[in-house]
């Protein structure tokens, strides 16, 4: 031996870096919408369907108690569907393709992700 008794890092399974992938895109589009809510929130949902040639997404704000579904926005739709491409590519790749998803977030809680496959 060289002298070191540190023990070698366990290799990554191929599943847990991909995993690991998937949450940082989530939080690149959680970033992106929260980021868009122009006039701030308590709470938000975001929804996306994405299918043959087509994304769809929705957003909830909720703001001092009441849901406002036509907030004003400030989100790079493209920017959106890129990483929303990326995110199915990884499900695919493992075998789990979800038809669509929901974020959602409560100021000072856990953002929330729900995928229905």
């Amino acid at each position: 031996m060289s002298g070191s008794d540190e023990t070698p890092p366990l290799p990554c399974p191929e599943g847990l870096r991909v995993i690991t992938e998937d949450i940082k895109i989530v939080q690149e589009i959680f970033q992106l919408v929260e980021a868009g809510i122009v006039h701030g929130y308590d709470a938000f949902r975001y929804g996306v369907e994405l299918g043959e040639g087509y994304i769809e997404t929705e957003l909830a704000v909720e703001k001092d108690g009441a849901d406002d579904w036509n907030a004003e926005t400030d989100i790079n739709g493209a920017k959106i569907l890129r990483l929303v491409d990326q995110l199915q590519a990884s499900a695919i790749k493992r075998g789990e393709p979800w038809k669509s998803f929901v974020l959602s977030y409560r100021e000072g809680e856990q953002v929330k992700t729900k995928f229905n496959y």
